[in-house]
């Protein structure tokens, strides 16, 4: 293969392959006119590994909400989307974090040790477009569930 145009190919940190362009001296040897790519990879180590699963595009398309909840400093952020999610008609597909205010002494809304937490939450129903009586109350069920496990609130 041609130096500095080739590589090895890993799975799990074990060589089970390489790929890369003929050497020029093999290429001009058979007076080909570009150089072809080639590759050899070992195929017991890549039918042992399971092969990703399909999914759809949904033909709908998803909506984001913001919320701003304000929660005490000992709940964890994992617990906190776990049960956001926990949506019993699996519309909430994801959470995201994006942003964090403490303040450094007790303000309106906020006492000491709690922190207030932006989270998008992303929903999808990929059968039915999502109207905005539905998505307000699944994003009013999501607080509430938040309010009951852990106290949050909706900060103001």
């Amino acid at each position: 293969m041609h130096p500095g145009r080739c590589a090895r190919v890993e799975l799990d940190g074990q060589v089970v392959g390489h790929v890369g362009e003929l050497h020029p001296r093999w290429r001009q040897g058979y007076e080909l006119p570009s150089a072809p790519v080639l590759f050899e990879l070992d195929l017991a180590a890549a039918l042992a590994r399971p092969l990703p699963e399909v999914t759809p595009v949904p033909r709908q398309q998803a909506v984001t909400r913001d919320i701003a909840l304000v929660i005490d400093d000992a709940v964890a952020h994992d617990e906190l989307v776990r049960v956001l999610r926990d949506d019993a008609d699996g519309l909430v597909r994801a959470v995201t974090l994006f942003d964090i205010y403490r303040p450094r002494e007790a303000q309106a809304g906020l006492s000491a040790g709690e922190r207030s937490l932006a989270l998008r939450l992303e929903l999808l129903d990929p059968s039915a477009t999502l109207t905005d009586e539905r998505i307000d109350g699944v994003v009013a069920a999501a607080v509430a569930r938040a309010a009951q496990s852990f106290g949050a609130r909706l900060r103001s």
